[in-house]
């Protein structure tokens, strides 16, 4: 009798501690699977009726997976004075440009001058993809931009370094305008830094669902970002009768690409150093001030 006993259990694993052996154990426990721990030499073996072999060893190994280390990279992380500066900057040019726009300073009208004409912009005049950026029709949805993009700016500043977010940031929100542009009919017409914002969450979303901080594990977790991400935008931006739902759409997914294009670079993990952030900073604000001048210049003549 106690030798048919015996032998209706069967070795599942070895471990090499007692300690390792009793937290295996404790997963078939909670799974409702009875088992035995025997000491069998140096190791220590754990032990479970035949019957329930191949369920013990299908929790064993989803218990494996779930708790095998990250082979993600980790995200790195500057410090946040190099981020503030940026982030600064970008609430003075949106500012700046209400104030010219909302005085129509140089006797021009800003608005019309710079707005995002879909049908204008696909015939050529592609400076509308960024200056209608940095205009606004009235102080709610600047503030609205202001708030948005300074915080999405600033953490994507800490991860990339200010330069190259906030040109990343400019390059997607142009993307994204032109994307619109090619969808919708001629006579669509937009303004607002909130295509640039909804790039900027795309951006940071791909970065984030690829690589991790350091208190993350791997698993479906490392997906929430992108997941966050998309239901900000569901939730943010395509409610309300004046939200330009494709225009955010089209940010999105033109962050989402230059994100895919940044880690696929190994841009992410890149340590730049200084002057490289300045170049990258300095580029985003001469196709600011370039496209700007190419708009008065056409809006004057």
């Amino acid at each position: 009798m106690n030798e048919d006993i015996e032998e209706s259990w069967v070795e599942l694993r070895r471990f090499s501690s007692q300690n390792e052996a009793q937290q295996h154990a404790l997963v078939l426990v909670a799974a409702g699977i009875n088992c035995q721990i025997s000491k069998i030499g140096d190791s220590v073996g754990l032990r479970v009726a035949a019957q329930d072999r191949v369920y013990a060893q299908s929790e064993l190994i989803a218990y494996t997976r779930d708790n095998r280390p990250s082979s993600l990279p980790t995200l790195p992380q500057r410090p946040a004075r190099e981020a503030i500066a940026g982030t600064l900057f970008y609430c003075c040019v949106l500012l700046l440009v209400h104030g010219a726009a909302s005085r129509q300073m140089f006797s021009l009208d800003w608005i019309l001058a710079g707005k995002a004409a879909a049908g204008l912009i696909v015939e050529g005049e592609w400076w509308r993809t960024v200056t209608a950026l940095t205009l606004h029709g009235d102080y709610g949805h600047l503030f609205s931009n202001l708030v948005a993009g300074a915080f999405l700016g600033f953490v994507l500043s800490q991860i990339l370094g200010g330069g190259l977010a906030w040109l990343l940031i400019l390059l997607s929100g142009a993307l994204g305008n032109s994307l619109n542009a090619v969808i919708q009919p001629a006579a669509h017409t937009s303004i607002g830094a909130s295509t640039a914002v909804f790039g900027a969450l795309g951006i940071l979303a791909v970065i984030m669902s690829r690589y991790r901080a350091t208190h993350w594990k791997a698993g479906l977790r490392r997906w929430a970002p992108l997941g966050a991400g998309i239901m900000l935008l569901a939730f943010l931006g395509i409610q309300g009768e004046r939200i330009d739902v494709l225009g955010h759409i089209a940010g999105f997914v033109a962050g989402c690409l230059l994100g895919a294009g940044t880690v696929a670079f190994g841009t992410v993990a890149m340590k730049q150093p200084r002057k490289t952030q300045f170049i990258f900073a300095a580029a985003a604000l001469a196709l600011l001030i370039g496209t700007w001048m190419i708009a008065l210049d056409s809006g004057s003549s």
